[in-house]
């Protein structure tokens, strides 16, 4: 994968569906992706909440991702996780709100989204500890 916006396998994410596999628990993660607000640029967005399927959380934990740890984009047969998945979220659409703005300067790099990613992982890990919600799959707090 690139370290830039040039992927090929985004030019053409207004017409495909963007899912967006992640906890809907995690009231951090539910207003970021809220406020990418990619149907203002014609994509069809799907958030599957990884609680609501625990044969998801299986599938992906048979595939060593860990679901808490990270959540994953699907855009047509791609696949993105964790610091990739923000990268590529960053990248996408064309009309742009200050979140949005902000969120692309910030994760235009690969290697510095991977390195932001780790501090959000950190601070999600924390806000769920504190809300006293379980992790996903049923371990622990």
């Amino acid at each position: 994968m690139r370290d830039s916006w040039n992927d090929d396998r985004m030019v053409d994410s207004a017409q495909e569906t963007v899912q967006i596999i992640y906890d809907g628990q995690c009231p951090a993660c539910d207003a970021y992706f809220r406020f990418q607000r990619l149907e203002q640029n014609g994509i069809d967005v799907q958030f599957i909440d990884a609680r609501e399927h625990p044969e998801i959380v299986r599938m992906y934990s048979d595939r060593e991702i860990d679901l808490n740890r990270d959540f994953v984009l699907r855009m047509g047969k791609a696949e993105y996780v964790g610091g990739d998945a923000v990268f590529v979220l960053a990248s996408l659409g064309t009309k742009w709100n200050l979140f949005r703005k902000l969120n692309a300067r910030l994760f235009r790099s690969r290697s510095v989204a991977h390195s932001v990613y780790r501090l959000m992982r950190i601070g999600r890990r924390l806000l769920l500890l504190l809300l006293g919600r379980r992790q996903l799959g049923g371990h622990g707090v």
